[in-house]
């Protein structure tokens, strides 16, 4: 029973690193993968019967290797997946996506900045 307990802390306490280990990160985005993120912010999200639809955008995040980590993007009406690596708190998309991914993570805030949107963890 004793085995379980620094367990289930590590697994839930997984992603929450301190800044000077994001700043450390170089290849895989450890401090983002298994985690979830969504906007601040309602944003445009395709066509409603009302007119626009808003929602929050997601990102999702999870483990590939020691180079780089795994996205999945759901924004607007749009999804995209492909491989990022980090530089410290700077993230860049490393595959073929319709365009280059810049980001960066801000691990005292928990805020990420991708693509000019902030997203914050989500529940």
């Amino acid at each position: 029973m004793r085995f379980w307990l620094p367990l289930c802390f590590a697994a839930c306490t997984g992603g929450m690193q301190d800044p000077s280990t994001v700043e450390q990160q170089e290849g895989a985005c450890i401090a983002l993968e298994g985690r979830r993120f969504e906007t601040v912010s309602e944003l445009e999200c395709g066509r409603s019967p009302n007119g626009v639809g808003l929602c929050k955008w997601q990102l999702q995040f999870a483990t590939r290797d020691d180079e780089s980590s795994a996205f999945n993007w759901q924004y607007s009406d749009v999804g995209e997946a492909g491989h990022i690596e980090c530089d410290g708190a700077t993230i860049t998309s490393i595959t073929s996506s319709p365009r280059q991914i810049d980001a960066t993570f801000d691990a005292a805030t928990q805020k990420l900045v991708w693509e000019d949107q902030t997203y914050v963890p989500a529940n």
